[in-house]
């Protein structure tokens, strides 16, 4: 499990293309690999991180393992005491989708007012976007198109015009979770779901286009609620946890097929 890359392929928030190398300090590679370990749950809340023992593992020294753990902290993903050391906290698939539903009501705001005042760079970044989405869905790279999604979402908060909504997005995604639920496959895993998603994000732009917020923000929301129910059905077979679908969906009930998602399997029993 040693961190030895310290590169790594990522296309920037203005959507640059992927192959482009963007520099990964060691400590932030620790503090993925450590996060993506809580938020699937093979680390468990209550569970102690020894630096010595992480040192070891990761083929470091304590310094950088150090410096990871507090991006945990900081991520609320761990707990650190001076004098008892960091443990792993707990975390509930509530939170998780907490989480989600806060940025979709942010998101629905952007695109409102994106739709309301298009800005037409914004717009063509959008169809860009919209574009590098459709030659993903034939792509079997789930977490390719997810961070394509990503950086569609952040065309749409910028198109906005809302510098601090822009900047409530980015903070939600730096201090939470966020950065790591994303390192295993949680969604896109198949070519229908793919397309489907494609074609909610292109129908989000014709709206934006034509100046009609409501239908952009219906199919947004559409968007934004499916990759939510999927991400968290996932997770919740991954963590061997059920989760009741009906307390965190949307106000009319409904997810990205006309229902909400439920998780299949030993997790999904009551």
């Amino acid at each position: 499990m040693a961190a030895t890359n310290h590169r790594r392929a990522v296309g920037d928030d203005d959507g640059a293309p992927a192959g482009r190398f963007s520099l990964r300090t060691l400590p932030d590679q620790i503090a993925e690999e450590l996060g993506a370990d809580i938020v699937s749950g093979r680390r468990k809340a209550g569970e102690r991180l020894v630096e010595l023992d992480l040192a070891r593992d990761f083929g470091v020294s304590r310094g950088p393992i150090r410096e990871a753990i507090r991006i945990l902290e900081r991520r609320r993903l761990v707990e650190l005491n001076p004098r008892r050391g960091a443990y792993v906290k707990p975390l509930s698939l509530k939170s998780v989708a907490d989480l989600f539903n806060v940025r979709t009501a942010l998101s629905m705001l952007a695109v409102r007012t994106m739709a309301t005042s298009p800005i037409e760079s914004f717009v063509e970044t959008l169809a860009r976007r919209c574009d590098e989405l459709n030659a993903g869905v034939e792509i079997d790279d789930p977490i390719g198109f997810a961070r394509t999604t990503t950086r569609a979402v952040r065309t749409i908060a910028r198109g906005s015009g809302n510098e601090l909504l822009v900047e409530l997005l980015a903070d939600l995604a730096n201090q939470t979770v966020w950065t790591t639920i994303w390192k295993s496959p949680l969604d896109y895993q198949t070519r229908k779901i793919r397309r489907l998603s494609a074609d909610l994000m292109a129908a989000t732009l014709r709206s934006i286009r034509q100046r009609r917020p409501n239908a952009a923000e219906s199919h947004y929301r559409e968007l934004l609620e499916g990759d939510r129910d999927r991400a968290l059905a996932s997770l919740s077979r991954m963590r061997g946890e059920a989760i009741d679908f009906s307390g965190i969906a949307a106000a009319d009930g409904t997810g990205i097929a006309g229902g909400t998602a439920r998780p299949s399997g030993p997790a999904a029993q009551p």
